[in-house]
């Protein structure tokens, strides 16, 4: 208990000389979702009636379906972007033919492992690694009868949010938040075995039933670190680290030049994996796992650190841009954004 209290006084530079960062949390992580869904859902409201649109949220990303909020195809957004800065990735149906699928995948030389998702989900739900043809089967057997991505698994050892604004008027671009993701694991000790460490950690303790571990029963050796999972989604137990301090002009530079063939897409964030920090100043060592739309959380409120009326500031601030974002794209272009056609979707969506 000392050594967890003695943990969460640390500051944001010293979270890097912890063994295990995964431990830290906030007061407020973990708490009802509607902590922050309803504060969401009202100022959206407030907005819709500000600009007069109810699906304002559609304008501030014209080339994304609505807007990125939700429903829509996370192909779609990221063909947006560079092929360079794109995993390899092919779509795919769980009703087709298996060999089908597997001659799909060979085309694009996607190798196992990989990583399979719903081309329209978010949070993280349906997201997994593959690691055989198997394992493949059996996902697709159980998961709904939508389309799905297989994406190259990429093995760079750092994820990161990367939220971002791009001034639809002066096509300034600007990175207000950066989160560095922290995938869950636990420590070996020598004596304890994984299902032990688990069920002591503050953090995996919650995700028990998440881990298809191949022995739980084994022991990691002393100061051996042990993923529990390869993804840095908070539902699979990742933390969220609060990297802003290091953005700098290099960093908005190399993002900046990603962008430059992007059109439409102004508010959101994308997920991205380099080997270490500095990369993210190289727009060629950039991959780009995944494109949020207006759906996007600036994540680095979640950081340890920060506590939940930070958090309603943070989400308020963010909204008050997307909203002037919208509120630009709408002169002139109303009619091109029809709530029926966002009403339908919704319905659809709500279905699933």
């Amino acid at each position: 208990m000392e050594e967890i209290l003695e943990e969460s006084k640390l500051s944001t530079t010293d979270w890097e000389k912890l063994p295990d960062p995964t431990r830290m949390s906030n007061s407020f992580e973990f708490g009802p979702s509607w902590w922050f869904h309803l504060p969401m859902f009202l100022l959206g409201i407030s907005w819709a009636i500000r600009l007069r649109k109810a699906n304002f949220f559609a304008a501030a990303n014209p080339a994304l379906e609505n807007g990125g909020l939700y429903n829509y195809s996370k192909l779609t957004a990221q063909n947006h972007f560079p092929q360079a800065n794109l995993p390899l990735t092919c779509l795919i149906h769980p009703e087709e033919d298996i060999v089908l699928i597997c001659q799909k995948i060979n085309d694009q030389n996607i190798q196992f492992p990989f990583i399979i998702k719903p081309d329209m989900g978010e949070r993280g739900k349906g997201v997994k690694l593959i690691r055989s043809q198997m394992e493949l089967e059996i996902y697709l057997h159980d998961q709904p009868k939508e389309e799905h991505l297989i994406q190259e698994f990429i093995e760079t050892s750092q994820e990161y949010g990367v939220f971002f604004f791009k001034n639809p008027v002066t096509g300034e671009f600007s990175i207000p938040s950066l989160t560095r993701k922290i995938s869950l694991q636990v420590i070996g000790d020598g004596i304890s075995s994984i299902s032990y460490l688990i069920q002591k950690h503050p953090r995996a303790s919650r995700y028990q039933n998440l881990f298809q571990l191949a022995n739980p029963d084994s022991i990691p050796y002393p100061n051996e670190i042990v993923k529990l999972s390869p993804m840095g989604n908070h539902c699979k137990g990742a933390v969220f680290l609060d990297y802003s301090k290091y953005i700098s002009f290099e960093m908005t530079a190399a993002f900046e030049q990603i962008f430059e063939s992007v059109k439409g897409i102004n508010y959101g964030r994308l997920d991205v994996k380099v080997d270490e920090l500095k990369d993210l100043s190289d727009p060629e060592r950039i991959v780009i796992l995944e494109v949020n739309g207006a759906n996007a959380e600036p994540i680095h409120m979640y950081s340890p650190e920060k506590n939940y009326q930070e958090g309603l500031r943070t989400i308020s601030s963010y909204f008050q841009t997307m909203g002037m974002m919208a509120k630009h794209n709408l002169v002139g272009q109303r009619s091109e954004f029809k709530e029926r056609d966002t009403l339908r979707s919704l319905r659809t969506y709500l279905k699933k």
